[in-house]
C-alpha cells in the first residue's frame, strides 16, 4: 500500500513579505506602493470623473495627492473624494471628501490608521479592499487641469 504526501503550504521565511498588491498573486517584501494618476483632468465643464476601482491588498491606508496646475472660469472648484467599496452590494461609501479647491497648487488628503482626524484633510481609518477617488468639477464656465495620485501606506 502506497503512503501519500500531504500538500505543504510555505509561507515566506522572509519577514514581511506580502502579497503583490497590484496582483495579490505573488510574495515581495512588503513596501509602500505608488499609484499613477488616478485621474486626470484636462477640460472644461462641470461634473464628476470617476477614477477606476484600486485594489487593496495589504496596506492600511493612503496619501492621495491632488496638483492643480491651471484652475478658470467664475467660482471653479475641484473637491476630490475618497470611497470604499462594500463587496456585498458592490456600492459606494464616502471615507474623505476634500474642501472645495478653487486655486492652484498641491494639496494633500490622508487616510491612515492614527492619523489625526482633520476635516477634509485626513481620517483616522483603515483603507478597504476596494477603494476609488472621483474628482468633482464645479463653477460657472471652469477649466481645470489637475492629476489625482495616491502612495498607498503600509
Amino acid at each position: 500500500m502506497a503512503v501519500g504526501r500531504a500538500t505543504e503550504v510555505f509561507w515566506p521565511s522572509v519577514r514581511g513579505a506580502v502579497l503583490n498588491p497590484t496582483t495579490g498573486e505573488s510574495w515581495e517584501p512588503q513596501t509602500n506602493h505608488d499609484l499613477a494618476a488616478l485621474v486626470t483632468l484636462a477640460a472644461a465643464g462641470v461634473g464628476a470623473t470617476n477614477g477606476a476601482d484600486q485594489r487593496n491588498v495589504n496596506h492600511r491606508g493612503v496619501q492621495v495627492v491632488v496638483d492643480i496646475t491651471a484652475i478658470t472660469g467664475t467660482g471653479p472648484t475641484l473637491t476630490v473624494k475618497l470611497q470604499g467599496k462594500d463587496a456585498a452590494s458592490g456600492k459606494y461609501y464616502d471615507l474623505l471628501t476634500s474642501a472645495a479647491l478653487a486655486a492652484t497648487g498641491t494639496t494633500l488628503l490622508t487616510l491612515y490608521p492614527g492619523a489625526p482626524s482633520t476635516a477634509n484633510v485626513s481620517i483616522p481609518q483603515v483603507l478597504p479592499a476596494t477603494w476609488r477617488v472621483i474628482a468633482t468639477v464645479g463653477g460657472t464656465g471652469p477649466a481645470v487641469t489637475a492629476t489625482v495620485g495616491a502612495s498607498m501606506i503600509i
